[in-house]
């Protein structure tokens, strides 16, 4: 396969876009909680007066939204709703839930299909190829270069795809979201464990916690979420960080030694009884759920939860632990986040300025939520930032200073096609009847047809 250099492009931009978000966040005032009832900033509502309709009648528009998880349902409930009404009142919209991953995938790609695409909704990388071949997603770059939203940005060109155009808008937090172990402390301290600082210490640790009936991990496991989105990065991240950056940019294929024992080392998870018995079916809800209820010692997630499991004082988290002395959390962390990932407009609406500006006020609204909570963003709001709680600055205090950071595998290397395939794949490895050297035979295949970096 041809090769490019795009996950250096991104790692660059993503590092600049660290250091310029964190520089952004001080004045911080007293609460750290979202609103009942929040105000979008005064930039934002200004910058849609012109939307206002001078007919009386409102133009109709259609949204699919990503609904995953609780973020999405408080940024809904609490940032959206009670504001948009104001924010555009010309515009008459219709919220249809889109859930995430796979489904969101096919369902946008039937809607494709059939030519009913919604005005806006939420763009993924791994349906983005088809919707730009068909003339589905608007390059927004001279509609938020016009209006002025695109300066609101840290950095502009952190939004731009490889061929430069913009087609979504964020609020900028995705560089921030990073896979760690979430734990309960209270759960440690009663099994008489500490947290792990290698592999080896955390099969041993997850045998000590079962002893005591307890769940030592859990994870979404259902459609290979878990492994697809950051569990083969971090198991292979782990032993070679090397490894990891090359495959991502398709350096290295899955027959390299340090790729199929990070493969292997999922085997040895679910053989070693780290995750509840059933992973491979469990969903994202009854994954948090068994966390958040104490069924289970440690969560395996990304830093967006963070904020809500915050709200619990025997919560902490460590990062994944080392597997060889090539790797050091302290140098190397994986990056949420793609320049395709966010609010999209539909490249056929019939209403183009309208959309982008219902676009740039979903984007908005993520930005004012991840504001509330203290998370840094680099979509600026105009307003004061939050405090941090003290679980959201010790893990900013971590990530910031890290120089290695590795942009994600399933966001940043897979084709349609090749995303699908690793979904399958990875929920077979969580079975625990397939073995590793399978999963790399056949996501070998795979990757040898995977068009991603043909572009």
């Amino acid at each position: 396969m041809k090769t490019k250099s795009k996950a250096a492009t991104m790692f660059l931009m993503a590092s600049i876009l660290l250091v310029s978000s964190a520089c952004s966040s001080g004045n911080e005032t007293k609460s750290n909680q979202p609103s009942d009832s929040p105000s979008p900033s005064a930039a934002s509502t200004e910058d849609n007066k012109e939307t206002v309709a001078t007919d009386g009648k409102k133009i109709k528009m259609r949204v699919i939204t990503i609904t995953t998880d609780e973020n999405r349902n408080n940024i809904m409930e609490k940032f959206i709703k009670p504001n948009i009404a104001a924010a555009l009142p010309n515009l008459e919209v219709e919220f249809e839930p889109g859930g995430g991953g796979e489904d969101m995938a096919n369902k946008l790609k039937t809607l494709n299909s059939s030519g009913d695409m919604p005005d806006v909704f939420w763009s993924d990388a791994g349906f983005f190829t088809p919707l730009k071949n068909t003339g589905s997603i608007l390059d927004l770059t001279p509609y938020i270069s016009k209006d002025g939203f695109l300066d609101k940005y840290a950095v502009p060109d952190a939004l731009k795809h490889v061929d430069n155009g913009i087609y979504s808008l964020s609020s900028g937090a995705d560089t921030y979201f990073t896979p760690v172990i979430f734990y309960h402390k209270d759960m440690f301290e009663e099994a008489g464990v500490k947290v792990p600082t290698t592999f080896d210490e955390l099969i041993q640790i997850s045998k000590t916690l079962k002893s005591k009936g307890m769940v030592p991990a859990v994870t979404p496991g259902k459609d290979g979420w878990g492994p697809k989105l950051f569990m083969l990065q971090q198991m292979i991240q782990i032993g070679d960080p090397q490894a990891m950056a090359d495959l991502v940019s398709n350096k290295t294929d899955f027959t390299n030694p340090s790729v199929k024992e990070g493969a292997a080392r999922i085997e040895t998870l679910v053989k070693e009884g780290v995750f509840p018995d059933g992973i491979a079916n469990l969903d994202y809800g009854p994954a948090m759920e068994m966390f958040t209820s104490k069924k289970a010692a440690m969560l395996w997630m990304f830093t967006w939860e963070l904020p809500n499991l915050a709200k619990d004082e025997t919560v902490d988290f460590f990062p994944f632990p080392s597997a060889s002395d090539k790797y050091d959390p302290a140098q190397t962390v994986q990056f949420w986040g793609s320049p395709v990932n966010g609010y999209a407009v539909n490249g056929k609406t019939e209403h183009p300025e309208e959309a982008v500006k219902l676009a740039e006020f979903l984007a908005m609204a993520d930005a004012l939520y991840f504001e509330s909570t203290g998370a840094p963003i680099s979509l600026q709001t105009g307003n004061q930032a939050n405090n941090r709680s003290p679980l959201m600055q010790k893990f900013v205090d971590w990530y910031n200073p890290i120089p290695n950071k590795i942009a994600s595998f399933a966001l940043n290397s897979l084709d349609a096609r090749t995303s699908a395939e690793m979904s399958t794949q990875g929920a077979n490895l969580l079975t625990g009847e397939y073995a590793a050297e399978d999963f790399n035979a056949a996501m070998n295949k795979i990757w040898e047809e995977n068009t991603w970096f043909n572009k």
